[in-house]
């Protein structure tokens, strides 16, 4: 096979295998990529849902609070009578609500009526009867009830409201914060969001000064460190940043790219292996030109001995040439010559093919 169809079949293979690798590289390159998009949008969900929970978390203490110190300050005063009319038994009920400020202003007040009704004690008759007037009446208390019911929530969420825009914002964020709280509901939104690795947090707040560090913290991975503001309605002294980083990050993200390894270590051994084949073809077609330049040199070598001891022959053979002494010990001189030189070359052909088959 000639050099040049040899180099053109190289080149095509060579370039096949590298456009290969190249592109289960950038496969997975993309790959990661994706992962690590995946993997900013999950953490930076769970940061803010964290932080959203932490608020809603804040409103309902207050709430709580609120409500167990307007139950204290509202008063009830109760008034029990008896309903005369066409049904006996029937007894009502009327108790009075107000709803109090720290300041004395009422917020609402209203009265519930309950009826309480002893079927044992009615007549058959009255029970199959219906008064259109009297369901009529029963609906208007009943949506009188649930509007004065709605007044008084209302007014227990204005106050608390009240309260958390002029008292929670002015307290510091150690005491806003539960920091066991919020490590619970970062590794909670976390998993919801496919993410279960080792992570570390800090709070601190907007000037950059450290509130609080989660125990086991290292600085391993902080150089991806994703942050999330807490309390982003309050004034901007007043607001906090919670910064969290994952020291298992980079396996995590690769995680999902170790099954094309294999492939690309078999591509890279299929490469090599080529490529030493090649330097096999070539060096082999070097020992062919080297072997053949080698024998057309050794048969024009063993002609010249060949010739000699022939011609040395046909000499003693031939009657016409007066052979004295001197004549034939130079001729036989010069056939021991030539035999041992023809000799000495096949030995040499000999120890060239045992070199061939790597054998002393």
């Amino acid at each position: 096979m000639k050099k040049r169809t040899i180099w053109t079949i190289a080149s095509i293979m060579g370039f096949s295998f590298l456009a290969l690798l190249y592109l289960q590289l950038r496969y997975i390159q993309e790959m990661v990529d994706m992962k690590k998009e995946q993997f900013d949008e999950s953490v930076n969900r769970a940061l803010y849902q964290a932080s959203r929970n932490l608020e809603l978390n804040e409103t309902l203490r207050y709430l709580e609070k609120d409500v167990n110190e307007t139950e204290r300050r509202s008063f009830k005063k109760d008034s029990i009578g008896t309903i005369s009319g066409k049904l006996d038994g029937s007894i009502q009920q009327s108790h009075q609500y107000s709803v109090i400020g720290k300041d004395g202003t009422i917020y609402s007040s209203f009265e519930l009526k309950t009826i309480t009704t002893r079927p044992s004690q009615m007549p058959k008759a009255m029970i199959l009867h219906t008064d259109k007037n009297s369901f009529s009446e029963a609906a208007k208390s009943m949506q009188q009830i649930v509007k004065n019911r709605y007044v008084y929530q209302k007014a227990l969420l204005d106050e608390v409201v009240y309260s958390i825009l002029y008292s929670a914002s002015e307290k510091p964020l150690k005491e806003r914060i539960n920091f066991k709280l919020l490590d619970q509901d970062l590794k909670a939104e976390l998993m919801n969001n496919g993410i279960n690795i080792t992570y570390h947090f800090t709070v601190s707040t907007q000037d950059g000064r450290e509130v609080y560090r989660c125990p086991d913290y290292t600085d391993e991975g902080e150089e991806f460190t994703y942050s999330q503001v807490l309390f982003r309605n309050d004034p901007q002294s007043k607001m906090g940043v919670v910064r969290i980083h994952f020291p298992d990050m980079g396996s995590y993200i690769y995680s999902s790219v170790r099954f094309m390894i294999p492939s690309v270590a078999f591509t890279m051994v299929l490469l090599i292996t080529f490529i030493f084949t090649i330097v096999v073809i070539f060096r082999q077609k070097r020992y062919t030109e080297i072997k053949n330049d080698f024998i057309n040199n050794m048969t024009h070598e063993l002609k010249t001995p060949i010739a000699s001891i022939s011609l040395a022959a046909q000499m003693m053979n031939d009657e016409s040439v007066t052979k004295s002494p001197a004549m034939t010990k130079h001729l036989g001189k010069v056939i021991n010559d030539e035999s041992k030189r023809l000799r000495f070359l096949v030995e040499k052909v000999l120890q060239m093919s045992m070199f061939d088959r790597k054998k002393a």
